[in-house]
């Protein structure tokens, strides 16, 4: 059993990164692409279980894009977002709505080709989110992605977790990091311990269990 972690980026410009973890939640790759076509392949080869994919991989309910200029709408009135986005606030932990005025629109769009890609090749596809994975793993201290302690205190919080880091030592940034999140997110749900937000129609986001 093997599970593919992707922290997706908007551009292609940029690489996005890869982990993917065993059964054991030993880090065995560590990589990253740029080409939507280069992680098909990698996906293809490796044959996970589960992709856990850092990004909206789907639309609000209603919508058919997120063109301003669209006459497409929320089917559900006065929602801002998908429902699990509104599940997410009520909780404490802040996102970004998927709605028109999203300025992660790029990212919404490459995240729901890649979903669409993988699943149609019959890959399980599973939605997560690292920032709201750490904030019900590690607490509410957890420091902003960009912040200079960011990595040192993910390296921290995730060694304990993970098994292998320290062979890839070089490579962990805080790119990389959530990678390894996400594929821990992906891995705890193939183990039956997450809970799930949202409406299936719209798309579900997979969390850590919930605090009773």
């Amino acid at each position: 059993m093997s599970v593919l972690g992707v922290d997706l980026r908007a551009s292609k410009k940029k690489p996005s990164s890869i982990a993917i973890l065993d059964q054991q939640s030993h880090l065995s790759q560590l990589g990253s692409f740029l080409e939507d076509d280069d992680l098909v392949k990698l996906v293809n080869e490796v044959q996970p279980n589960i992709v856990a994919i850092g990004a909206p991989l789907n639309l609000p309910s209603g919508f058919c894009c997120l063109d301003q200029s669209c006459e497409c709408h929320f089917s559900v009135p006065n929602r801002k977002g998908r429902l699990f986005e509104l599940e997410l606030a009520k909780m404490g932990i802040s996102c970004f709505y998927t709605n028109k005025g999203s300025i992660i629109r790029d990212l919404i769009y490459r995240g729901i080709l890649l979903s669409n890609i993988l699943q149609e090749s019959g890959h399980k596809v599973i939605e997560v989110y690292p920032h709201a994975t750490k904030m019900l793993l590690f607490g509410d201290k957890v420091p902003p992605k960009n912040s200079a302690s960011s990595v040192r205190y993910m390296i921290g919080h995730l060694t304990p977790l993970v098994s292998g880091m320290d062979e890839h030592a070089d490579d962990l940034d805080r790119n990389t990091c959530d990678a390894i999140i996400n594929a821990y997110t992906g891995q705890l749900h193939a183990q039956s311990n997450t809970d799930i937000l949202g409406d299936p129609e719209e798309g579900i986001l997979v969390l850590p269990k919930l605090p009773n």
